[in-house]
């Protein structure tokens, strides 16, 4: 067995790493990988469906014994958008099915609300996933209305939920101004960090393109992955979310991508999370 497969390092991995693979081809990756958990979609609006296999009640047995083989939990659910006229009922089938599966946390994102009301609708959402046995994280991004982490963690901290966490994407972090002094100063909120690397700098055309399809491999560019990684908890949970689109039109398959992306990780958290090490 490598020795990448021996790293006491706990990871997920996110359906974005090799977005080419079902459901149940992903969990069986993470598996081989040594992956603790996987990160799926269970609910996708309307306009972006098609880019996202999505999770659904018909999906649950053949899921339910795929991760039992791989010896990997469902870890995070994606993505639930919070907006003027939130889809309560259809949050509700795509919560069941994440319990169905063991999930244990659920991300949303904010779209169109003003805080005052954006930690309102987050406490309605956290009050039905804890029904559930899910906790909620909120993930700011720049295709939101939440964009720093500064401003979600006091949308978190306005709705008042037990349990109720952030969600930290290095991408967004960098691309919105922030860094690890951010990180340091809502560590006690952060519950999933998801890694990945890029330039400095980005054209702001580009922005949904690399948030999506092509993303750098921890350790391969400028973000301060070393201090922000330093600056977590230790139990914080990190997600290896690293679309690789150039790679897949190379004909590179989804395992070698995905096993490219988790040793990376793997050998930055050996590196700069200590106490990962000591697990």
């Amino acid at each position: 067995m490598n020795d990448f497969l021996l790293a006491p390092a706990k990871l997920s991995l996110h359906h974005l790493t090799a977005l080419d693979t079902s459901p149940a081809e992903l969990i069986a990756i993470a598996g081989r990988l040594g992956c603790e958990h996987v990160c799926l979609f269970t609910y996708v609006p309307d306009a972006i469906a098609k880019l996202f296999p999505c999770v659904g009640e018909g999906d649950v047995a053949e899921l339910a014994a795929s991760l039992e083989q791989a010896g990997v939990t469902l870890c995070n659910l994606e993505v639930f958008p919070l907006d003027a006229d939130p889809d309560w009922a259809g949050f509700e089938r795509s919560l069941a099915v994440g319990r169905a599966l063991g999930a244990s946390r659920a991300t949303v994102h904010i779209h169109d609300l003003d805080d005052r009301a954006g930690a309102a609708a987050l406490a309605r959402f956290c009050d039905m996933a804890a029904g559930f046995g899910i906790a909620a994280g909120l993930e700011f991004n720049g295709f939101s209305a939440v964009r720093t982490l500064s401003q979600a963690a006091a949308i978190v901290e306005a709705a008042d939920r037990p349990g109720a966490s952030l969600v930290c994407d290095m991408l967004h972090l960098v691309r919105n101004g922030g860094g690890p002094d951010d990180i340091a100063a809502a560590r006690d909120r952060i519950g999933y960090l998801q890694i990945c690397d890029g330039p400095r700098d980005r054209a702001r055309e580009e922005a949904w393109h690399e948030a999506i399809r092509e993303r750098g491999l921890p350790g391969t560019g400028d973000f301060p992955l070393a201090a922000a990684l330093a600056a977590l908890r230790p139990d914080t949970i990190i997600d290896v979310e690293v679309p690789q689109n150039a790679a897949r039109k190379a004909g590179i398959p989804p395992f070698e991508r995905a096993r490219r992306a988790v040793e990376a990780a793997r050998g930055l958290i050996a590196n700069f999370m200590p106490h990962e090490a000591a697990r």
